[in-house]
């Protein structure tokens, strides 16, 4: 079965200054993030990014715990570039499809979905989290010291070159990372975890169920590092502890609202 990516490689150098930082080795231990959102599906858009982010919205963390719905409502980019409100949404593929919209007006890349699927990037998506109140800010992994220690903390967004060979995880989970078998393109997932023994890391796609252990997989240390050097990336939001409620009517159909009222506002923004 044929499955979307949609992340492209978006690296700012400015991101260098915002490393996340790294503990010591006796400070790591293994962490397993409790997701309370189902798995979700992107079918055959390339929202891979909103899907990422919306998984982490509704995974446990150690400042967040038991997320299962947000207000958006924009509080922090309502500060400086006028109001804009979405009301209460759920976590669910149409807000991921929505977030996906906003972080294709924010990555800088050329076209916007709707109507171009364009793909984003994890840093579209985490300037999308941050424009509507969801993080305070977002830092990068640049090395796996720096993955386990952000872990240690909350989930994270990882964006990597996505192989031929990683569409199908062995019965144990394992996603194999055979270098020989091509790339089939780019591809944004939530890492909810860190086994210190095994030094795997554990990851919920947007597949649906029928992918990987009920949605989930994890790639090997070695290989999550090849991955990484290939360009890929580690996002870290610092998610609001409690997004800041903003009373506005919601709409009958809000997230199909939320998605066409996030592209016209910050369109019109120039943003």
């Amino acid at each position: 079965m044929t499955r979307a990516l949609g992340r492209f490689v978006d690296h700012d150098p400015r991101s260098l200054a915002y490393a996340h930082g790294v503990l010591p080795q006796s400070a790591l231990t293994t962490t397993s993030w409790t997701r309370r959102i189902p798995v979700l599906d992107q079918g055959q858009l390339g929202s891979c990014t909103g899907n990422a982010a919306t998984g982490l919205l509704g995974t446990d963390s150690a400042g967040r715990m038991g997320a299962v719905t947000v207000t958006v409502s924009a509080a922090g980019a309502a500060a400086s570039h006028g109001a804009f409100q979405a009301g209460e949404h759920p976590l669910d593929e149409a807000f991921a499809v929505s977030l996906y919209s906003l972080a294709t007006v924010l990555d800088g890349a050329p076209g916007q979905y709707p109507p171009a699927d364009t793909g984003s990037s994890g840093l579209g998506v985490a300037k999308a989290l941050k424009a509507l109140g969801l993080a305070t800010s977002y830092t990068h992994a640049f090395a796996l010291s720096a993955v386990r220690s952000a872990l240690q903390s909350g989930p994270a967004l990882l964006g990597i070159p996505w192989l031929q060979s990683m569409f199908t995880p062995a019965a144990d989970g394992r996603i194999p990372v055979d270098q020989s078998s091509g790339i089939a393109g780019g591809h944004e997932i939530e890492i909810t975890g860190w086994d210190a023994d095994s030094d795997r890391f554990w990851l919920t796609n947007s597949w649906g169920t029928g992918w990987g252990l009920g949605g989930r997989g994890y790639l090997a240390a070695p290989d999550l590092q090849w991955l990484l050097s290939q360009q890929g990336d580690v996002t870290v939001p610092v998610l609001s502890a409690q997004p800041t409620p903003q009373p506005a009517p919601v709409p009958a159909n809000p997230d199909a609202a939320f998605a066409a009222a996030a592209h016209t506002w910050l369109t019109a923004k120039g943003l």
